[in-house]
């Protein structure tokens, strides 16, 4: 018979009786920390230690991690549990005007690479830099986070009826409340298991914390895992900010996507137009774009596909269907010749067009998101979507709990 597909575990969490207030404590994963200094001098405790941290004098980043990690168990800022649990943590936020709410259970996963499913390729860089730290700290700091598919609503049923202990409860920076329970029954949790047991997991983010996990030999991990089809999964998009290495007239640029995109110039007046344009270009049927750009004064250019292209002749439907990959591989690499090193990207379309406006970018190009059936289709057909197709939102928050396997 083989090991459950989920268990309780005895995370680590930050010691009540040592930190009053743990919203000075928590910060978002790494890979969205464009700064780290408000983090920093937050609090001494700020997980953002532990997660991005800095060299020391005579220490890399990872053994000044270390260290930190060392100290605060020593002082008991952090603890064991004292019991086997299952966490579960609620967000409640604001999308569009409307007040959302997503749960999810976090246990500790077997590592199987026929459940746990993935849709994005990792970057060596990345994947290294997480392996030093989690190698160094033989912790997880932060959580993967995974999506299964609870049409019949039981698992959902049975966490509003669980026996939960509220471990915390408070908003963040962002106006996001936060709410951190602990299960322990364990009648709940094997039934849990076995509604658990039946189905695949799908990664949503933190793909290469899991690449770390399995070269690591690690059984189990802890991952956040919740319901896919949930109103609460918010999947908003990764924009394209593109420092050109040889400089040209966008206009001339954009004319080598003339032959199969419609190119509208746009009056900008001010960030409202543009953020009508983006909202506008999510909703659309057509493949459609919005291009941001500074000569004498703020363009736009509005590119909405009249005729097919072939860009990539031996790939998946489920890949010649996916919008962002028709615009990051067809459109700016195939069509306009545009390099990868050349390519950032931002979530935040306000900030993205302030950095053209500055000059630190020379064009932002706005992208539809990718929907949650798109992430199940590729996950499924085992493919890779272009890197940063996907911002789930929100952000899960680090600092909850810590996984320590060793």
């Amino acid at each position: 018979m083989s090991e459950p597909l989920i268990k309780p575990f005895k995370g680590l969490l930050y010691n009540k009786d040592k930190i009053d207030d743990i919203s000075s404590c928590v910060c978002p994963p790494y890979d969205v920390i464009s700064d780290p200094e408000p983090y920093y001098k937050r609090s001494p405790f700020n997980a953002v230690h532990l997660e991005l941290p800095r060299p020391g004098n005579d220490l890399d980043c990872y053994g000044t991690a270390r260290k930190t990690l060392d100290g605060w168990l020593d002082e008991e800022v952090l603890s064991f549990d004292g019991c086997e649990s299952i966490y579960i943590y609620e967000q409640e936020f604001i999308v569009h005007g409307a007040t959302r709410r997503r749960a999810g259970i976090i246990p500790m996963v077997r590592l199987d690479r026929e459940r746990i499913l993935t849709h994005e390729e990792t970057r060596k860089k990345a994947r290294e830099d997480r392996e030093k730290l989690i190698e160094t700290l033989k912790t997880f700091t932060s959580l993967i986070f995974a999506m299964y598919e609870d049409r019949t609503k039981d698992i959902e049923k049975l966490l509003a009826n669980a026996q939960k202990e509220l471990i915390y409860d408070f908003a963040d920076e962002d106006s996001i409340r936060n709410r951190f329970y602990r299960m322990t029954d364990s009648a709940e949790i094997t039934r849990l298991a076995s509604l658990i047991d039946e189905k695949n997991l799908y990664i949503a983010d933190g793909h290469h914390r899991l690449s770390v996990s399995f070269k690591l030999g690690l059984p189990y991990v802890a991952i956040y895992l919740t319901d896919m089809h949930s109103d609460g999964i918010q999947i908003l998009p990764y924009h394209r900010v593109i420092r050109l290495k040889e400089k040209r007239s966008i206009d001339g640029l954009l004319s080598a996507a003339e032959n199969y995109f419609e190119v509208t110039r746009v009056a900008y007046h001010d960030a409202g137009v543009l953020e009508q344009l983006v909202g506008e270009i999510s909703s659309s049927p057509y493949l459609s774009f919005l291009v941001y750009f500074r000569g004498e004064k703020p363009s736009l250019r509005l590119l909405k596909q009249e005729k097919e292209f072939e860009f990539d002749p031996g790939s998946h439907d489920s890949l010649k269907k996916l919008k962002v990959n028709a615009l990051h591989s067809g459109v700016l690499k195939h069509l306009l010749g545009i390099k990868d090193e050349e390519i950032s990207f931002l979530n935040d379309p306000k900030e993205a067009a302030t950095l053209v406006d500055q000059g630190q970018y020379d064009l932002a190009v706005f992208v539809p998101p990718t929907s949650v059936e798109e992430v199940k289709a590729i996950a499924e057909n085992n493919l890779y979507m272009p890197p940063k197709s996907t911002f789930f939102y929100p952000k899960l928050l680090t600092g909850l709990v810590f996984q320590k396997y060793a």
